[in-house]
């Protein structure tokens, strides 16, 4: 079911995105930046909750993205929530790692 995204803050949309690209990245072990559809889909999950808004804003609430590359995101129940919507995105024939023995 899609999820029309809620939030228009810049701050929080920047947040998104920069979380979905070092989420992707910690995903698949690529420099880059999942394919704008994948992005999308996940990002606007993210702007379409509330709590999932708050949560990426406190991630991103140091870094500056102008300089530095996102760090990679924690481990945690926001983690594999939107690794599995991630996934699903970017269907079964993207190579992934072997992440789910680490997590």
């Amino acid at each position: 079911m899609f999820e029309y995204p809620t939030n228009e803050d810049p701050e929080v949309r920047t947040a998104a995105l920069e979380y979905v690209i070092a989420l992707y990245r910690d995903l698949t072990a690529e420099n880059g930046a999942p394919l704008p559809g994948t992005q999308n889909q996940v990002a606007d999950a993210i702007l379409a909750d509330p709590e999932l808004c708050d949560y990426v804003r406190r991630w991103a609430a140091d870094i500056d993205f102008e300089r530095d590359p996102a760090p990679r995101p924690p481990i945690d129940d926001v983690y594999r929530h939107l690794r599995a919507r991630m996934i699903e995105a970017m269907g079964a024939q993207t190579p992934m790692l072997d992440t789910d023995k680490q997590r």
